[in-house]
């Protein structure tokens, strides 16, 4: 059974996009448990307009790298694996913590400090959209592994 943590910068989402994480999450129960925490305090609200947002974002999600979790960045300038790729990843570690950064990216400091970066796309998504995204391809990642019919 894997354990997978996804850690975002963001404000906690409407209620039709949680009711679409919880159906990707419930579809992926049998082989993993997922949680997801959505970080917005006070400092990353006001680094947003100080330029400091990238630094504010690293001290969030900091304690989160110190667990034994294999941990895996999104960013946009990362290779970008096809889903059998995505799946080996799950195949060789079985924890597993996803970091979404806010609207400014992250510090290089702190992708340096993850064991690997991902892009989800060439294309810019909002943190909405690259939640489902991720989930659904952890899913089908998970399908891929245990000869699930989902990811033809």
């Amino acid at each position: 059974m894997h354990k997978i943590a996804v850690y975002a910068i963001g404000k906690k989402e409407n209620r039709c996009y949680e009711c679409v994480y919880e159906e990707l999450i419930k579809n992926a129960k049998k082989y993993a448990t997922i949680k997801m925490v959505d970080i917005f305090n006070k400092k990353i609200n006001q680094a947003q307009s100080s330029g400091l947002a990238k630094k504010s974002y690293t001290l969030a999600l900091e304690p989160y790298l110190a667990q034994d979790y294999f941990t895996i960045a999104l960013h946009p300038k990362a290779k970008e694996p096809d889903s059998f790729e995505f799946a080996q990843i799950f195949q060789e570690h079985s924890k597993i913590a996803f970091f979404i950064s806010g609207a400014y990216g992250f510090e290089e400091e702190f992708l340096r400090r993850c064991d690997r970066s991902v892009s989800l796309s060439r294309l810019t998504m909002s943190h909405k959209i690259a939640k489902i995204v991720l989930l659904e391809q952890i899913f089908r990642a998970l399908g891929i592994l245990h000869n699930h019919p989902y990811h033809k």
